[in-house]
């Protein structure tokens, strides 16, 4: 059987097969321990299949500005070890084949996801962007602000330390007005870059600050209408994705070939 993980920021969630979902503290999780906890347990899993919040490559987590991980070559120590495969992926180019899955008729579509940080992944043509190190679109670490701390990457004027779950520090509520119009800022910000570098058909939002922001989706269909060249842009969809598990379904889809 297969064994299915989607390792974010702060959820960790695993299933077996078509079985059960289950929902750990990704501060809780020390990777290795628990795959060879896993493949002890459950004697006849053949493949891994990890969605990944961070940069990776050829079986190797190259870097997570989110996840406190050692970057570790998975796919050589799993295969070396146990005789077991594992297929590493990030999260938001996971989530992405699971909604192309669904979307088949964009031409190009863009996803945004905001949760602990900020995440994005693009489809062009029916294939991922990926670049010549696989971290193509990597949006939320493009330069916007300097601020008083620390990203994960090393840099301390990322898009993410003003657009994120991290940034906010609990709800948009809640926030002060600088960090809401931060937000907002660079939100548009990424928004408009992506509109004018890859005029996407699709734009599809995601992530636990989306869902519990329902402004957010009026705010973007907003900018949009105020984009430039919008008198001869052909119309944008922009919707909120319907599923928390888009990660996990992505790599359903990517295990069937």
């Amino acid at each position: 059987m297969n064994l299915y993980i989607d390792f974010g920021g702060t959820n960790f969630r695993y299933a077996l097969e078509e079985g059960k979902l289950f929902t750990l503290k990704s501060v809780d999780i020390e990777l290795i321990s628990f795959l060879e906890t896993q493949i002890n347990l459950e004697k006849n899993i053949r493949k891994i299949y990890i969605s990944f919040a961070g940069q990776v490559k050829n079986g190797k987590i190259l870097s997570a500005p989110n996840i406190k991980i050692q970057n570790f070559d998975l796919g050589h120590y799993f295969y070396d070890k146990y005789n077991i495969e594992i297929f590493l992926e990030n999260d938001l180019n996971c989530a992405a084949v699971y909604e192309y899955s669904r979307h088949k008729d964009a031409d190009v579509l863009a996803l945004f996801y905001i949760g602990t940080g900020f995440g994005s992944a693009f489809v062009i043509g029916g294939k991922i962007l990926r670049g010549r190190d696989n971290i193509a679109g990597e949006i939320g670490h493009t330069p916007f602000r300097k601020k008083g701390l620390k990203c994960g990457c090393g840099r301390d004027d990322c898009m993410e330390l003003c657009v994120s779950g991290k940034a906010l520090k609990g709800t948009f509520e809640h926030a002060d007005e600088a960090t809401k119009k931060e937000f907002l800022d660079g939100l548009a910000f990424a928004f408009h870059t992506v509109l004018n570098l890859f005029n996407p058909d699709l734009f599809i939002l995601g992530g636990a600050v989306v869902k519990n922001n329902p402004f957010i989706l009026d705010f973007l269909k907003e900018e949009y209408n105020n984009s430039s060249f919008k008198a001869i842009r052909s119309e944008l969809k922009i919707s909120v994705s319907d599923i928390d598990d888009a990660n996990i379904e992505g790599l359903k889809i990517l295990s069937k070939g």
